[in-house]
């Protein structure tokens, strides 16, 4: 006679591999976190046309190209580079996060299957040199993607706090089914609590080098470059919310 597993969701881990699990449950913890962000007005088209149905932008469309150190983290050492939008979901401002690229894979597995975070494995460097603080994105290794420059002239006004529009993201799974519709498209709130210990604004630049079908981090177009910011925080990754779904 056959004999059933053993394993359910009672005993199952909180990912895959069910019996060893790729990682941990939220919340995550990032300490000492290096950040330069440069926010430039785009293409309303453009950018309309990469941005899920249930958001919308209200006034010229602005988009954010930032890299980030994390030289601890309960995922261990990595880097992350983001390409988002600032939009609203019912009136309410947020930061789409269209493109995420990383240089390790837990915090990828993870970014991925929780929150919907579009992350793809990439070579990231973060550095200073003189008075300028840089990040480069490129995918494949040679291949340069994107970049952002800052100079910190001053200190931030508002210290750059949570007042910051929180992230959302549209976590899309296919059917295993050849013509089945996706078994999950929801756009998701994801909730941060950042403690800012530096915030400086200044000049920057940003540019993306080559284009890629595989890889569109250009399909925004830079129109003019509307501030420039270097930080460093602590930050507690918590868990989400699903805050609408795609149709």
């Amino acid at each position: 006679m056959a004999k059933a597993g053993r394993l359910t969701l009672k005993n199952a881990g909180y990912t895959m591999p069910a019996d060893a699990p790729a990682y941990q449950r939220p919340p995550f913890f990032y300490r000492n976190t290096r950040s330069i962000a440069v926010a430039f007005e785009t293409d309303l088209d453009a950018a309309l046309e990469a941005l899920p149905a249930p958001l919308s932008i209200n006034g010229p469309a602005t988009a954010v190209m930032s890299f980030y150190e994390y030289p601890w983290t309960t995922f261990g050492p990595y880097n992350e580079a983001i390409l988002s939008l600032l939009v609203e979901h019912k009136g309410r401002p947020m930061n789409y996060i269209m493109h995420i690229a990383v240089t390790t894979e837990p915090p990828m597995l993870a970014g991925r299957e929780i929150w919907g975070f579009p992350k793809k494995l990439a070579q990231i460097d973060f550095k200073l040199e003189r008075d300028m603080i840089y990040g480069t994105l490129e995918r494949p290794a040679g291949i340069r993607l994107a970049s952002a420059i800052v100079r910190p002239e001053r200190p931030a006004d508002n210290g750059h706090s949570n007042a910051a529009p929180p992230p959302v993201s549209l976590r899309l799974i296919p059917s295993v089914e050849e013509h089945g519709r996706p078994v999950c498209a929801e756009i998701i709130e994801t909730f941060t609590d950042v403690r800012v210990i530096e915030a400086w604004t200044g000049v920057g630049s940003v540019a993306f080098a080559e284009g890629s079908t595989l890889d569109p981090w250009n399909r925004l177009p830079v129109k003019r470059v509307l501030q420039a910011s270097f930080m460093t925080y602590d930050m507690t990754l918590g868990y989400g919310k699903v805050i609408d779904r795609l149709e």
